[in-house]
């Protein structure tokens, strides 16, 4: 589903971000943005959790990453899905079991748009990352900066071609919401308000509402008129529960 979360095996070089950042307006309310959600945490960190019932292991470690998510099947099978740098693998009752490149496909789209989302914005500063300011709006009567991504073809991932527009709190430097356009299956288009904002580790953790407009935008960055508005539809809640915060 997401280009960005699938180029993320490629851990980013930190470095060139930041010094893009100085030079770059969109750049520099990114890297902002990403301090204010942790910032350098992200580089060592386990985060454990649960969504939508399935237990996840979240691990950085000096470019090093492992994400892991657990599962029990229709059959009563234990089902492990794990991706490192090594690649994607799957476990079924303690046994390997060999993946065909759909089912590789799928699993890695499933992990990695959860993990993609759960700690956004750390993976805005990756090199296939193109940013683009589309300027100052108020939204609820706060301000913001938005933030068009869209991604390099080459590291960007399968999906390369999804497009997001972010709005970060001018003042707080958070993220508050989203939109953005997906072309898996029948492809389609999703605006997140973040809620229940918190601090678990030194990281800011947040849920989001799910929305959306029948018949869907072509454009999603016009998505925070609609909400403001009031024309959009809640479609479903997105939250991470029993958070834990570690060192590896």
């Amino acid at each position: 589903m997401l280009a960005l979360a699938l180029a993320v095996a490629g851990c980013a070089d930190r470095t060139s971000a930041e010094g893009s950042a100085s030079e770059d307006p969109a750049a520099r309310v990114i890297h902002d943005a990403i301090q204010a959600h942790g910032g350098e945490r992200f580089d060592r960190i386990q985060v454990e959790f649960d969504f939508r019932g399935d237990p996840f292991i979240v691990r950085y470690d000096r470019g090093l990453f492992h994400f892991e998510r657990r599962r029990v099947d229709a059959g009563g099978r234990t089902v492990v899905d794990r991706i490192d740098n090594d690649g994607a693998s799957r476990q079924v009752d303690g046994e390997p079991v060999q993946l065909t490149a759909e089912e590789r496909a799928s699993l890695e789209t499933q992990v990695n748009s959860v993990v993609y989302f759960a700690f956004l914005p750390y993976r805005l500063g990756d090199p296939a990352v193109r940013l683009r300011d589309l300027g100052d709006v108020e939204l609820e009567d706060r301000p913001y900066r938005v933030i068009e991504v869209t991604f390099e073809q080459e590291g960007g991932g399968r999906d390369f071609d999804d497009r997001f527009v972010y709005w970060v709190h001018r003042d707080d430097h958070t993220l508050d919401f989203l939109a953005y356009r997906f072309h898996v299956g029948d492809g389609g288009t999703r605006f997140r308000r973040a809620v229940n904002r918190r601090e678990v580790g030194g990281i800011l953790i947040q849920d989001y509402e799910n929305w959306t407009l029948d018949p869907e935008m072509d454009d999603v960055a016009a998505y925070g008129e609609a909400f403001a508005a009031g024309r959009l539809e809640l479609v479903s809640m997105v939250e991470l529960e029993n958070v834990k915060v570690s060192t590896p």
